[in-house]
């Protein structure tokens, strides 16, 4: 190394040593305009994420639910012959119904008592009675009149309400236990069967499942008045996994991602979920490890979750610096559906976590910062074709402690985060994304908190973690055609501002063009997206990105 060189480098170490512990408590940009989403291990980490969850959205949007039964009832024909000699009847009798109270039964067969009928007649009040079971939708009762004799005047009808015979189960996939099932439909075999509480039951599982989905088809006990439940289920593989390579990284750590994915899911047959993250660069590594289960009949589920990653400046101004960092993250949460329509589902949450980081730099420790955070969420989606909306609102408590100065603190922070979506017809689609962030006692918010802006998942134009903020907001539209089963091009504008950073607010603006490609059954897939950076915010800035990531299932 040069004289020159070395000289270069101690200015370096001098200002980097200075802006480094200012870091872990505000917004600074550090010499050549690097940020601290560049160099702070948790939003390196936070990065990461942030593919994740927004992967995790588009998955949710895209799903489709199967119905709640199949096949359609087929219609009853009328009970007795249409043409009789006319008589008269002095009385109907019913009896007892579940579904049906006697007050409604006796109106019915009051306009039949007392004048002259024919069978005809009592073919269309047979058809009043099971009308009336179908309109409250039950699909498995309907009335009867048995042979017998009307010397009497008095008619008998019988009113069928099936009991639940028999429940069979079929599905390609039986990794999730039948009791899971059960427990969440109420089905006794012995018991009546209620046709809408049945539906109602199956819609709300298929609404609020993390993965599992389920079809239920009615067909004749083996006993006369009786019904058999087929449930078809539909459950994700057992196992899957994915490998990916992309460019989705920052200049400091190296732009070439490779990582991949594993879900066991159902391993212990309660419809419950493994899931591990592992991804690397030239100067990275990531992994992170949930574990996510159903706790309650209407399917809340409580999670739990481990991450570590490392990080050393391999290339750019900081890369003869030899800064590194690594951090630790650990969570556990409980969400549940709290209500559901057709159209809405409302969902509230809560959650904890800690998280862990320190850079240095030649070996000295120049941050270390520890973070608790409570938070509760709550969260409603709206799906009714051709519409998709979701949006999350978190109210954040974190509790930091800077273990080189010894100063703690706490803070409030709210986010929220839109995604909406809407089909235009069969080739087209429009999507929206938007985010935001408010933090107290912003000045002194530790970066490991701030706000990113920049990379694939927020202005695709710019690095990622080119900017972070105490408070910031995010926009992006885009528009889909779906050309084909294997090509989906795409344009997009995104725009983002960072705010409390100083005198002014920072604006980014991109904007371009991608394409979408899926081969092989859709095991192989392929993602490009040109961005262009319409707004430079720190020196030296590229004009755009070329991103491309492939993906192997």
């Amino acid at each position: 190394m040069t004289t020159q060189a070395r000289s270069n480098k101690r200015v370096w170490m001098l200002a980097v040593a200075a802006l480094l512990p200012c870091v872990a408590q505000a917004q600074v940009v550090l010499p050549g305009g690097v940020s601290a989403g560049q160099v702070n291990p948790s939003l390196q980490r936070e990065q990461i994420d942030a593919q994740r969850r927004q992967q995790e959205i588009e998955e949710r949007a895209r799903r489709i639910e199967v119905p709640a039964i199949q096949g359609e009832q087929p219609e009853q024909g009328d009970a007795l012959p249409a043409d009789s000699p006319p008589f008269v009847l002095s009385g109907i009798s019913f009896n007892q119904s579940v579904f049906l109270s006697q007050d409604e039964l006796k109106a019915i067969a009051g306009r039949y008592v007392g004048r002259e009928i024919t069978f005809a007649d009592l073919n269309a009040m047979i058809r009043e009675v099971n009308q009336r079971y179908a309109d409250s939708g039950q699909l498995t009762a309907r009335a009867i009149i048995p042979p017998q004799s009307l010397e009497d005047g008095q008619l008998r009808v019988v009113l069928v309400e099936a009991k639940l015979d028999s429940v069979v189960f079929s599905g390609e996939a039986q990794s999730v236990d039948e009791s899971f099932y059960r427990e969440r439909l109420s089905l006794t075999e012995g018991e009546t069967l209620n046709s809408p509480m049945l539906i109602e039951a199956i819609r709300r599982f298929n609404a609020t499942s993390q993965g599992p989905q389920l079809s239920a088809g009615l067909a004749p006990g083996e006993r006369f008045g009786t019904t058999r439940v087929d449930l078809e289920r539909f459950e994700p593989k057992r196992f899957s996994w994915s490998l990916f390579a992309n460019n989705y990284g920052s200049e400091g750590t190296g732009y070439e991602q490779l990582g991949g994915t594993f879900n066991w899911f159902s391993p212990t047959g309660a419809a419950d979920n493994i899931s591990a993250v592992l991804v690397g660069t030239r100067g990275s590594q990531y992994m992170n490890l949930r574990y996510t289960r159903p706790v309650t009949r209407s399917n809340g589920f409580a999670w739990i979750e481990a991450g570590a990653n490392t990080m050393e400046i391999k290339r750019g101004p900081l890369a003869d610096l030899n800064i590194e960092g690594d951090s630790s993250n650990y969570g556990l949460g409980f969400d549940q559906p709290w209500w559901l329509s057709d159209r809405w589902l409302l969902l509230g949450g809560l959650g904890y976590t800690f998280q862990t980081s320190e850079t240095t730099l030649e070996g000295v420790t120049l941050s270390e910062v520890d973070i608790q955070e409570v938070f509760v969420k709550g969260q409603f989606e709206y799906r009714a074709a051709p519409w998709y909306t979701r949006y999350e609102q978190r109210i954040r408590q974190a509790s930091p402690d800077n273990a080189l100065t010894g100063e703690s603190g706490n803070f409030t922070i709210l986010t929220g985060d839109l995604y909406s979506s809407r089909q235009l017809g069969e080739e087209y689609e429009l999507v929206g994304k938007a985010g935001w962030q408010y933090a107290t006692r912003q000045e002194e918010l530790p970066s490991a908190l701030h706000k990113q802006f920049g990379g694939i998942s927020a202005q695709r134009g710019y690095e990622p973690g080119v900017i972070t903020a105490p408070w910031g907001v995010n926009l992006s539209v885009e528009g889909y055609w779906h050309l084909s089963q294997r090509w989906q091009p795409f344009v997009f504008m995104d725009y983002g501002r960072a705010m409390e950073l100083g005198d002014e607010d920072v604006d980014l603006i991109s904007g371009g063009a991608g394409v979408n490609s899926r081969w092989w059954n859709d095991r192989i897939s392929a993602s490009l997206v040109v961005a262009g950076a319409f707004k430079d915010v720190v020196p030296d800035q590229d004009s755009g990105q070329v991103l491309l990531q492939l993906v192997f299932r």
